[in-house]
């Protein structure tokens, strides 16, 4: 359990504000869907403040208001009583029935009502912070969503009401809420786009106003750092300003742009965006067969573990059309695992103590990623980036699966890494693109060996090897690749093998239903070819998260070789077909408090052929494992 004990404290670093105290309590909620002919009708019997200026005044303690998205030329605003913001006067212990309606035909908005400090964040803090879910935009019948609230406010002074949806209440949709207290001279509303608060967002030069003309949805013109899209304020990738960020995964890859993120976030005056996110298990695995899967006299089938990874990304505006961007990311396995991994049946690759590594699964480096990205946008919007990372990921397969959505809940690697995805950590890589919005083509100079044993260096780089790699989003649920590579001595397990192949192909659907709902999938195809031997490997992994539960699995079908599996001989150069099969749930204990808790378990069933039964003690296997699971709270769009 020491070994754990940094792993542990990580994953207390990311719950803050988890015991934060509510300052109104959200006693019920009931969504509605509305015509305009529904809210005339609850207009009427709204409760009527007085008009006092920017203030509204009630006096009675039951309240019934009525709260309404701006308008189209005023998107980023509340309308209460035909007013906009204003500053609402409620006395001590008010209790408010609230109908929040949506009337914006272009994006999602909430309404949220906590304690706030200072100026607002590009994604303010919801965990104490009660009100609405997020709303759609209105139908094309016309109808609109609403949301009936009953709030009781607990504790008397200044709070805000606020909409949560990233960059809104940063861009002034937001009020001051007085309770049982008078409104003081900090407590002015948010001023109108175009007016003295917005000639300073994110992104802009000190001085530069920000225009907000009517347009059509989708032509609003792009702020430094942030893509408008119908969904709301949306911020860029941080390896390509021309991508939204949700498209973002590892290295250069691209995921599906409906693709949910478990990230703080972070906005800077300058334009500035920090990202912080990652995964941590701590679990217990235990693996079937009867064979012996020590390594140098090191490992047995059953291991208390914790893999882990967690990730820092930074981009920063040069010019309307140009960035920088940094990302790192790093892992605990070199403490928690140590060299010769966790027990993982047929999995293959690397060394320990100069030992070929079978039936486990190898720890990761303590640095996975230290890349450096530019990126520019041309006026027809298509894009090019530089990405160059010691150690990165070049333009070679699907994102690798610690970024997956698919496995986010599955602590395990795949047995079929080595063919699909296994170049994530490079040491030593140089990467061109160019994006033509829904497609995007690079090429990769890399080096080709694996890291060595020593987790915790930095291996020497070179770049002799080469990739390219075409990547298709033709939807926002859908994102496509197809790449190449030859690799130079790859493994050093395997002197043998100068020259290496892969081939890879994959497609992967994500649809939310909602914002507790989302369904990931992805099918990937990877072929090795070396020394005139042919090999493939097939999965298919889904997850589906709904509320507090998440169900998932994978499905394996991998070629390995005799020397993959470290065999003896003559056995070392035949050709095995193996499977592996899984199936798993997690229940979130903690949920949206910065840092969501998961209890899980998930179970294994391993089938290889009958010649390797003198192996393996058999032709069918199971294993099992139950664990705990760390990660930063779903952002809100």
């Amino acid at each position: 359990m020491k070994k754990l004990l940094p792993l542990l404290i990580c994953a207390f670093l990311f719950s803050t504000n988890v015991f934060a105290h509510e300052v109104f309590t959200l006693i019920s909620s009931e969504k509605k869907t509305l015509r305009f002919e529904d809210l005339t009708k609850a207009e009427v019997e709204r409760t009527l403040g007085k008009k006092d200026g920017a203030n509204l005044v009630f006096s009675s303690t039951e309240l019934r208001l009525v709260i309404l998205s701006g308008p189209e030329d005023d998107m980023l605003s509340y309308r209460i009583q035909g007013m906009r913001n204003p500053t609402l006067l409620v006395p001590a212990g008010a209790t408010l029935k609230i109908l929040f309606v949506n009337r914006d035909s272009d994006m999602k908005h909430d309404v949220r009502f906590g304690h706030v400090d200072g100026d607002f964040p590009a994604t303010p803090d919801i965990a104490t912070s009660p009100g609405s879910s997020r709303l759609s935009p209105k139908a094309d019948d016309d109808t609109m969503q609403g949301e009936e609230m009953v709030l009781k406010a607990t504790a008397s002074g200044a709070f805000k009401y606020f909409c949560s949806v990233i960059g809104h209440a940063k861009g002034g949709m937001w009020g001051n809420i007085a309770v049982g207290v008078k409104p003081d001279d900090k407590m002015n509303p948010p001023t109108k786009p175009g007016d003295d608060e917005m000639k300073n967002m994110p992104g802009m030069k000190p001085g530069e106003t920000m225009n907000m003309p009517v347009k059509k949805p989708g032509e609003m013109s792009d702020m430094k750092g942030m893509n408008h899209q119908h969904a709301g304020m949306q911020m860029s990738s941080v390896t390509n300003i021309g991508d939204p960020m949700e498209r973002e995964s590892s290295g250069t890859s691209w995921a599906p742009d409906s693709t949910p993120m478990f990230a703080h976030a972070k906005m800077f005056k300058d334009g500035g965006i920090l990202m912080l996110m990652g995964n941590a298990f701590v679990r217990y695995t235990q693996i079937g067969s009867e064979r012996d899967v020590s390594i140098a006299g090191k490992g047995s089938r059953s291991r208390a573990d914790a893999p882990s990874m967690f990730m820092m990304m930074y981009s920063r505006p040069l010019t309307e059309n140009s960035q920088i961007g940094l990302r790192a990311m790093l892992s605990l396995d070199p403490l928690a695992q140590r060299g010769y991994g966790y027990p993982l049946l047929y999995q293959s690759g690397e060394l320990f103590r100069g030992a070929p590594i079978h039936d486990r699964q190898h720890p990761h480096d303590l640095f996975s990623e230290l890349a450096v990205t530019y990126s520019y946008k041309f006026k027809n919007n298509n894009s090019a980036y530089i990405y160059a990372g010691y150690p990165g990921e070049p333009a070679l397969g699907p994102p690798t699966f610690v970024h997956r959505a698919s496995a986010a809940n599955d602590p395990d690697a795949p047995i079929g890494h080595h063919w699909q995805d296994a170049t994530h950590i490079t040491w030593g890589v140089v990467t061109a693109g160019y994006s033509f919005g829904k497609v995007k083509v690079e090429a990769s100079a890399f080096k080709g060996e694996e890291p060595n044993e020593n987790r915790w260096d930095f291996d020497r780089p070179k770049l002799d090897s080469f990739s390219a790699r075409v990547s298709w989003n033709p939807t926002k649920d859908l994102a496509f690749q197809f790449s190449r590579a030859v690799l130079k001595d790859p493994e050093p397990a395997e002197p043998g093998t100068h020259t290496l192949q892969k081939t890879t192909a994959s497609a992967i659907y994500n649809k939310a239903f909602g914002d507790d709902r989302n369904w990931a999938s992805i099918f990937v195809w990877g072929q090795n070819y070396a020394n005139r031997q042919i090999t493939n490997s097939f999965l298919l992994e889904s997850n589906f998260d709904f509320y507090k539960n998440a169900v998932f699995g994978r499905i394996e079908r991998v070629q390995k070789s005799g020397r993959d599996l470290v065999l003896d001989p003559p056995d070392d150069d035949r050709i095995f077909l193996l499977g592996s099969y899984s199936l798993g749930y997690v229940r979130d204990l903690v949920k949206d408090k910065g840092v969501d808790v998961g209890l899980g378990g998930m179970l294994t069933f391993n089938s290889n052929p009958a010649a390797l039964t003198p192996y393996y003690g058999g032709t069918a296997h199971t294993g099992f494992q139950m664990f705990l699971r760390f990660r930063p709270s779903k952002m809100k769009h």
